[in-house]
């Protein structure tokens, strides 16, 4: 690699380890594998290992740590050359299948100094800095005489202040134990310290600065980089394909509406018709049967004038009625055609002129047509006829009657 560019990553993971993102990304780890049930909780935690230095007078004992457990795995002695313990390390470590195995150095539990503190919950985003501060307070030494690590232990009743275990050991002391450790092991991941005994568990804390941690390349980075690239190319073509089919069936949907609106176009067009046809068809039934008869009106009118009076003409044009003819009383016929069903407004049209030839009056008359279905007027009742009288007996002749009769015979 570029060792430019080696140098610019080592910066890049020297910042990112001086940020909270590490922690967090380690606590959501735990958090999310304690969701896990307990077998596929055990299978993951089994594919993540690490070595645990623990440096004795006369040897170092090597730890294999699986998940929260660690059982002795080796051991190294220490009178050996500084070769020997290397190769005795190297081939310790390569026994093992995963070649990203972590190597820790632990430190016995009585040889940290450790501090539970109480902080505000506003403090975890800074943790760092704010216990780098309370340092010279809360312990005997100085920031920058000490390596230290912190991890939280929970948080009170109300979520407002958080116990903090603060851990730290002396620059000098750790420099030196670590100076005494074989070549191959030098290159660490972490510092710890037990909890209690050795094998009995570590605090899960790390004492080594981030500059001074190993630098591993992660065989497994080009993998998931590659994987994450054929996720999000598979994600893009698979919204490319969802929005193409969406506007594929927009395009139907919208290919449907347009057919059904000119289908509904169509029908309401024919069905105008329709109704047009009928309406035209009935036009004329509806006036007819509205409209009197001609020959219902002429006969309503023959009815209705006296026997004096005849027309010369008769004319219907636009529902007005004109008539012309000559009667004997021409003021008499204006109350007879108002009180036809069929006439409406009669009136004279000029003045009525007296004929001398016949002796009458000549009138022009117009009115209005209305719609009706006239009736010809009923006739009189004819006078009930009346009972028939008993005739009276006759009376007995007298005999001086026939004389009489033949005397006015006579005369006659």
């Amino acid at each position: 690699m570029n060792p430019t560019l080696e140098r610019e990553l080592a910066r890049l993971r020297v910042r990112l380890a001086k940020t909270p993102l590490p922690r967090f990304f380690t606590w959501w780890g735990g958090e999310l594998l304690a969701c896990l049930p307990a077998r596929w909780r055990s299978l993951v935690s089994e594919r993540s290992e690490s070595l645990l230095l623990d440096l004795r007078e006369d040897e170092i004992v090597v730890w294999r740590e699986r998940g929260d457990t660690a059982r002795e795995y080796g051991r190294i002695r220490r009178e050996l050359s500084p070769e020997a313990q290397t190769a005795e390390f190297q081939r310790l470590r390569a026994a093992i299948d995963d070649p990203l195995v972590r190597t820790v150095f632990c430190i016995p539990a009585e040889r940290v100094l450790t501090r539970t503190l109480s902080l505000p919950a506003a403090a975890e985003e800074n943790l760092r800095r704010v216990l780098a501060f309370e340092m010279d307070r809360q312990t005997p030494f100085k920031a920058d005489q000490v390596y230290f690590d912190s991890r939280v232990l929970g948080h009170d009743a109300s979520g407002r202040n958080a116990q903090v275990e603060l851990v730290l050991i002396p620059r000098a002391q750790l420099d030196h134990e670590l100076g005494a450790l074989p070549a191959g092991a030098a290159e660490l991941d972490g510092v710890d310290s037990w909890r209690s005994v050795p094998g009995a568990g570590r605090r899960q804390t790390n004492l080594l600065p981030p500059e001074r941690r190993a630098r591993r390349r992660n065989l497994r980075l080009p993998l998931n980089l590659g994987l994450a690239a054929l996720a999000l190319l598979l994600l893009v073509v698979n919204m490319d394909e969802s929005l193409a089919n969406r506007a594929a069936a927009v395009e139907a949907m919208r290919a449907e509406v347009e057919h059904a609106q000119a289908e509904a176009k169509e029908v309401a067009a024919l069905k105008k018709s329709l109704v047009d046809s009928i309406a035209g068809a009935n036009f004329l039934t509806e006036r007819k049967r509205k409209g009197p008869l001609t020959v219902a009106l002429i006969n309503d009118i023959s009815e209705r004038l006296p026997a004096d009076a005849y027309l010369e003409r008769l004319q219907i044009e636009n529902k007005q009625v004109q008539l012309q003819g000559q009667a004997q009383e021409a003021a008499k016929l204006i109350a007879l055609l108002g009180a036809s069903p069929c006439l409406g407004n009669p009136g004279f049209q000029g003045q009525v002129q007296p004929d001398p030839r016949t002796g009458k009056e000549r009138f022009q008359i117009n009115a209005d047509l209305k719609e009706c279905s006239p009736a010809p007027p009923a006739p009189a009742a004819a006078p009930a006829p009346a009972p028939p009288q008993q005739a009276a007996p006759a009376a007995p002749a007298r005999p001086d009657e026939p004389k009489k009769k033949e005397a006015a015979h006579g005369a006659a």
